[in-house]
């Protein structure tokens, strides 16, 4: 969110980020900023960092099962930065699937036989749920309308790890 605003010029706060759809969060001026974003912004991938305790938690998860993925919609033309970016925050020894933008993970999901899928964006949820698929939905004001009983709605990774170990 901070590197949006900054590219973008507005000050969103985290309470007004609504929406995993930039036109909605940012409005559609932005629009060719958005199809750009993954070709002329990939820095920012490089620059995230890792969110409290999910280092700790994967590495947990790593001693106990080797089958751990890094499912994500980024295209497979930076799945090279994504790749360096987990090698620089020590979690190299995962497994990646980029999924080119908008194609549903419930495919990949069941290929991969996952029992559990963390996820934080609303339609992924809903799908995976739908397809039967335990969610472990990271709690954000923008996914707040997904329920169902394969739902396990968390605020942190210690949550995660209470679900997980």
């Amino acid at each position: 969110m901070p590197y949006l605003n900054e590219l973008t010029g507005i000050d969103l706060k985290i309470e007004e980020y609504v929406s995993v759809d930039w036109n909605d969060t940012y409005g559609p001026e932005f629009s060719e900023m958005y199809k750009a974003f993954d070709t002329e912004h990939t820095d920012i991938y490089l620059e995230a960092k890792l969110v409290d305790d999910s280092l700790y938690v994967i590495e947990k998860l790593l001693e106990n099962e080797d089958k751990i993925y890094f499912v994500t919609a980024r295209q497979k033309s930076i799945e090279h930065i994504t790749l360096k970016w987990l090698d620089k925050v020590g979690l190299g020894k995962i497994k990646v699937y980029s999924l080119d933008g908008n194609e549903s993970k419930v495919p990949m999901a069941k290929k991969l036989k996952c029992q559990y899928f963390i996820e934080d964006d609303p339609n992924n949820a809903k799908n995976l749920i739908k397809a039967g698929i335990e969610v472990i939905l990271m709690d954000t004001n923008y996914n707040k309308s997904v329920i169902g009983s394969k739902l396990h709605r968390v605020k942190n990774w210690k949550e995660i790890q209470n679900i997980l170990l």
